[in-house]
């Protein structure tokens, strides 16, 4: 799941049920690309990081009935829990609020996000890279938490988080 749907879903699936069903959008913004391409192991191959503004925006969002500053507080909840692995720091979001009326203002979030753009060789895949075909897709990554280093003799030395 990337991180624009993952944030949609968040933020959708935590407003009260009768916000879920406003005039909504979930976009990208401008898109730019950093050069990060590397072969990740498990037949997957990242071709860069990609930066971006994630928007989302309600018309007639109530804001009298429901103070935005809960909608500021699930934004930054879902920043501190999807924290990036790689990566520069998230900048965090900004909310522009335009009234309408006493009641209903139209809300526009926008949180800058850096993921990777990643495929996986796949026959049935519709990218072809190197001889191959490939599809998208959210990079596996195994890290190491321990290992030992071996020098002049047999015993090893301790690398890591021993308990």
């Amino acid at each position: 799941m990337s991180q624009l749907q993952s944030l949609t879903a968040f933020v959708q699936g935590n407003l009260p049920e009768r916000l879920r069903k406003l005039e909504f959008n979930s976009d990208m913004d401008e898109l730019r690309f950093i050069p990060a391409q590397r072969d990740l192991g498990l037949d997957q191959y990242q071709l860069a990081l990609m930066q971006f503004d994630a928007v989302l925006s309600w018309g007639r969002f109530p804001y009298r009935d429901y103070d935005p500053r809960n909608l500021c507080a699930l934004l930054l909840v879902w920043m501190i829990e999807n924290g990036p692995d790689y990566g520069p720091e998230p900048e965090l979001p900004s909310i522009d609020i335009d009234v309408i009326d006493g009641k209903t203002a139209m809300v526009v979030v926008s949180m800058g996000l850096t993921e990777s753009l990643s495929i996986k060789k796949d026959e049935a895949g519709d990218i072809p890279f190197m001889g191959a075909k490939y599809r998208l897709t959210d990079p596996e990554l195994w890290l190491a938490t321990e290992g030992a280093i071996f020098g002049a003799d047999a015993q090893g030395a301790p690398i890591g988080e021993h308990g």
